[in-house]
Order: structure tokens, then C-alpha cells, then sequence
């Protein structure tokens, strides 16, 4: 158990930092360059991470714990993402408009080399779990290039950022399959990012000679030998390896292709690993690994963890030969960011009690979701939900919130627990679910005290409509919290076209939400007024990428009033309930 706080303390610490020390990244003043497509790429093995997103689990040991209905639950990860419909590279893509997708005209109007840039400038993690599912579903969707940009490296852009964001089976995807005589250098090196990532070495095959052929990356001589070795021909596997040894690969490196290469069959002179002779761990040597049946220790686990901002939780998760241990520790920082979903924990949670006694099982957290979804009584259930919640950091504890959204969704509405109910509300709105969530209302909406306030505040920006808002209100919840978070609220309610009155302007101004607009305010509210979706999806991630305590209020009201135009307003619903969690 210290080994796993150890991890989810680190990583925690490294969420909660952010990724740009609290700053946002700088603001898309004009269109950057178009990119350079034959420029040589930098080497894979040294600094190039493509954190990766955990797969459907295992079918979990019997619980009894059911989903709640398909229309409630918004925030469905990367293990629900369909087949590819066809390797078709013009339009490349998962997602149409019925899972989630933004539509075929998503990046019509849209200027490629301003939108590749604004990705290639995006600092990952990003601070909001909802604007990443939101980009996430932007980037996913089944849709014409935007003019601009040659059709293979904007998915090589799309890609590499759902490599960043710690998406690998979203961005391996888009990149499997396609035709190779119209893959480009970019493609050719984000496809072997994807496959290391994702631990498959196979996957790096189709490609290892284009990419020998344009780059002099070490990546592609070790991908070929271990193809060559994959497919049977033991002798040339043998060649390779020993040709690399003369040359500039790391002898560690070197060691993990030629355990692929004995797996394989072909023998050869694997050395048993030692992790200390690894200065740095890389996307080649966890891939590898992983793909090896070599378990990564654990002190490489949270340096990998400290360098990617937590969105290599997603590659403990996903991997082969991690320890359980390390894999529970990467669950709730993964949920927190976006990369796992309500329902991936709560079926991760139960798989990993498959083998526990029954006295082991009640002490377990599968125990007490267990318990969270069907102790004989409400009063046991939600003192359940309790216990999940208490404890941890912060962002440990919004992934509790995560976890138990489908529990609380299930609960029946009872007054004898209206000072739950803003954790109940929280619980629901962290993973979509807002139907149910305003049920909860009627039960504190004649309260003054900080549990009605709260739960005011969320389901005034969470709900979609029926809770009042006034001035007033708004005073009453600001008095319980920072200011900062006062501000959010504010910002939100903004966004939602809530404070229009007079009254408003005095808390509009001492909020900061009445400056003049930035160049990324400008940005973003064009993109909205013109209806380019996917646009607005990427300003949007672009706009949050500070910790949320460093999220500026003007910015949250944008990134609202955007997403509301181009009609995504659950996605922006959830962003601005998220930030009344978070902020």
C-alpha cells in the first residue's frame, strides 16, 4: 500500500502543479507556419512521451453494481470508442455525431495551419477532465482535413496529442491501418510513437523501414531488428542486433529488442535486465518492456509519472506485466484527468477483487463501492459514498467523486440527507450524469446554510435549466468559499448568459470579467461565431491549460459561451460544475 500512495501522491502533486506552472500557454496571436513535413525527426528513444489511455478491463468478479442507463453517463472513455469504419485517410476518424462526435463540418472552415498549431503548442495535462473528453471527442471525430494542411500530418497531429493526453488506443486508431503510400514523415513517426506507447512492437513493423528511410533515429534499426526476428527469420534478427551492437544504441535498449526477439523465438543473448544501467526511462524502453512481459519497478513508474504530468497512469493501466499495485495506484489520477471514465473505475475497481476472501473484499475498495451500490440500507449506502470520499488530495478526491457518480445517480432522493447532497451533486456531475443530479434540488432549495449554497452553485451552471439564479445567491455561496472560486462560479453563470442584469456588474467587475478581451478571448468567440466546433474544442483546451486554482475566471466564461454556440452545452455544463469542484 506505500508503494501505490507513493505513486497517486506524486502524481497527485503533479496534476495539482500543472503542466505550465500555473501560467496559460501563450495566446495564438496570427496563424503559426505551416509545418515542415521532411523535416527530420527528434530522436524517439531520449524525451519523446506519448502517455497512453488504459483498455476495456477484464470482466470484473460478481458485484453487484450496475451501470446507470446509457443516456446518463457523459463521460464514456477510450474503451467504448467504436471500430474505424475504413483506413480511408482523407477523412480519418471514429466518432460521428451519435457518439459523440462534432460532425463532419467540425474543422471545415477552419485554417489547418492555425489549428496544427495551436495543437503542436498545447501543453498536456490539461487542468479540466471535461475539456479533455471535450478535445478528446474533437479530435476523435469523422471528418475532412481543415485547408491547409495535408490530410496525413493533421492526423499525425491529432495523433501525437492523444498520445500527450495519454489517449494511446484513440490515437493508435487513427493511425493504424492507413495507406502507406500516403503516409508522410510525421505520420510515419507518431505511428511508432503510438505503438510504443501502447506496448505493441508488431504495430511498429508496417513501418520500420519508411522510417529508417527518413529519419536516423536508433528506434527504426532496433524496430527492424525485432521485425525481422517477429517474423521468423532468426538469422537476419541476429545480424541486426549485432550490427546495432557497433554502433550508437544504448546497450540497454539493445537488451530489451533482443528479449522481444527471444520471445519470439529466435534465442539469441538476452541478459537479464538492470533498470539502474537506464539513466532515463523512455517510450521505447516502457513499450518494450511491457511488451516483453518485463514488469517496469517502480521508482521508473513515478519518474515517468513526475515527467508527463500524470498522463502515463494511462500506460500502467494499459499495459501488460504491471504490478496491481502500480496499476490501482494509476487509477484515480487517470479518472482525474480525463483519460479513464466513471464506468472504467468502477469495472477496474471490481476485476481487481476477483481474487480476494470475503473478509478481505469488505476491507477493500471494491468492498466499499460494493457497499456504495447496495448496502441493505440508504443510510448505509451513503455513509459508503462517505468513506470513498474522504481523504487524499485533491485530485485523488475528484476521482471519488468519479467513482461513485453512478452510485450516487442511483440513490433514492431523501431530505434526511440533504447534507450530502453537494457531494451526491459533485458525484454526478463529475461523470455527466446531470438528469439526475437536479432531483437532489427540491431537497435543499429552501436551506441557508454552506450544503444548500453549495449545491446551488453546481447545479446553476451543472443543470441544464429550472434552478434560479439571482445575485443574492450568488453572495450567499461566495461567502463559503475563496474568491477564486467565487469567481469561476461567476464565470460560468457568465458563460451560460445568466448575469446579463445590471445587478450583475458589480461582482462581474470586481471578478474581472468585464476587461477588455485577449487575443485568445477573440480567437475563441470568432471560432464560436462561426460555428467551427473542432476550433473551439482546441481553444478550449488551449484556454485551460493552468492548474485550476491558476484558471483565469475570463477564460472559463469564454470557454462556456463557446461550447454553448456551437452546440456542445452538456460539455460545457460539466466544464463549468467542474470548476465549482475543482476551483
Amino acid at each position: 500500500m506505500a508503494a501505490d500512495r507513493r505513486l497517486i501522491v506524486v502524481v497527485a502533486a503533479a496534476l495539482l502543479a500543472g503542466p505550465s506552472g500555473g501560467q496559460v500557454a501563450p495566446e495564438p496571436d496570427a496563424p503559426p507556419a505551416a509545418p515542415n513535413p521532411t523535416a527530420p525527426p527528434k530522436s524517439l528513444l531520449p524525451d519523446s512521451f506519448g502517455p497512453v489511455a488504459p483498455p476495456a478491463v477484464a470482466a470484473p468478479a460478481p458485484l453487484p453494481i450496475a451501470p446507470a442507463a446509457a443516456a446518463d453517463t457523459g463521460d464514456a472513455g477510450p474503451a467504448a470508442l467504436p471500430p474505424p469504419a475504413s483506413p480511408a485517410i482523407d477523412t480519418a476518424g471514429l466518432l460521428d455525431p451519435a457518439l459523440g462526435g462534432f460532425g463532419e463540418a467540425a474543422f471545415a472552415r477552419s485554417d489547418g495551419r492555425f489549428v496544427a498549431g495551436l495543437l503542436r503548442r498545447l501543453t498536456t495535462p490539461i487542468a479540466s477532465r471535461w475539456a479533455h473528453i471535450t478535445l478528446r471527442r474533437a479530435l476523435l471525430t469523422r471528418a475532412p482535413a481543415p485547408p491547409g494542411i495535408n490530410p496525413a500530418d493533421w492526423i499525425a497531429e491529432r495523433a501525437r496529442v492523444l498520445l500527450a493526453m495519454g489517449e494511446v488506443d484513440a490515437a493508435k486508431a487513427l493511425v493504424d491501418n492507413l495507406p502507406p503510400d500516403r503516409l508522410t514523415p510525421r505520420l510515419i513517426r507518431v505511428t511508432g510513437q503510438a505503438a510504443l506507447a501502447a506496448a505493441d512492437v508488431p504495430g511498429l513493423c508496417p513501418v520500420a523501414d519508411a522510417g529508417g528511410a527518413v529519419s536516423p533515429d536508433p528506434l527504426w534499426g532496433l524496430a527492424s531488428a525485432m521485425c525481422t526476428a517477429i517474423s521468423g527469420d532468426d538469422v537476419g534478427g541476429a545480424s541486426g542486433f549485432e550490427t546495432l551492437r557497433h554502433g550508437a544504441v544504448d546497450p540497454f535498449d539493445l537488451q530489451l529488442g533482443e528479449r522481444i526477439a527471444m520471445i519470439s523465438g529466435g534465442g539469441g543473448r538476452a541478459a537479464n535486465l538492470d533498470w539502474d544501467a537506464a539513466k532515463t526511462i523512455t517510450p521505447f524502453r516502457f513499450g518494450v518492456a511491457a511488451a516483453a512481459g518485463v514488469p517496469v519497478p517502480l521508482a521508473r513508474l513515478v519518474e515517468l509519472a513526475a515527467a508527463t504530468g500524470g498522463t502515463s497512469c494511462g500506460w500502467v493501466l494499459r499495459a501488460p506485466a504491471q504490478a496491481p499495485d502500480a496499476r490501482a495506484a494509476a487509477l484515480a489520477p487517470a479518472a482525474a484527468l480525463g483519460i479513464a471514465s466513471a464506468d472504467d473505475m468502477v469495472a477496474a475497481i471490481a476485476a481487481a477483487s476477483a481474487d480476494l476472501d470475503r473478509a478481505a473484499l469488505d476491507a477493500s475498495p471494491a468492498g466499499r463501492l460494493r457497499d456504495a451500490y447496495a448496502a441493505p440500507t440508504i443510510a448505509g449506502r451513503v455513509a459508503a459514498l462517505r468513506a470513498i470520499w474522504t481523504g487524499g488530495p485533491d485530485a485523488d478526491r475528484y476521482a471519488a467523486r468519479i467513482e461513485t457518480g453512478i452510485a450516487a445517480a442511483r440513490l433514492p432522493v431523501d431530505p434526511a440527507f440533504a447534507a450530502d447532497t453537494p457531494d451526491l451533486i459533485a458525484a454526478m456531475l463529475a461523470a455527466g450524469i446531470e438528469g439526475r443530479a437536479a432531483r437532489w434540488w427540491p431537497v435543499v432549495a429552501r436551506g441557508d446554510d454552506a450544503a444548500a449554497h453549495a449545491a446551488w452553485a453546481l447545479l446553476a451552471v451543472g443543470a441544464n435549466g429550472g434552478i434560479a439564479v439571482s445575485p443574492a445567491r450568488f453572495a450567499a455561496f461566495a461567502k463559503d468559499v475563496s474568491p477564486h472560486r467565487a469567481a469561476l462560479l461567476l464565470a460560468g453563470l457568465q458563460g451560460l448568459r445568466a448575469t446579463r442584469s445590471p445587478a450583475w456588474d458589480g461582482p462581474r467587475r470586481a471578478a474581472g470579467l468585464m476587461r477588455p478581451g485577449t487575443s485568445w478571448m477573440l480567437a475563441i468567440d470568432d471560432a464560436a461565431a462561426a460555428g467551427r466546433s473542432g476550433e473551439v474544442a482546441v481553444l478550449v483546451a488551449t484556454g485551460l491549460q493552468a492548474r485550476w486554482s491558476a484558471v483565469p475566471p475570463a477564460h472559463l466564461a469564454h470557454v462556456v459561451s463557446a461550447l454553448i454556440a456551437v452546440g456542445r452545452g452538456h460539455e460545457a455544463r460539466m466544464i463549468a460544475a467542474e470548476a465549482v469542484t475543482r476551483g
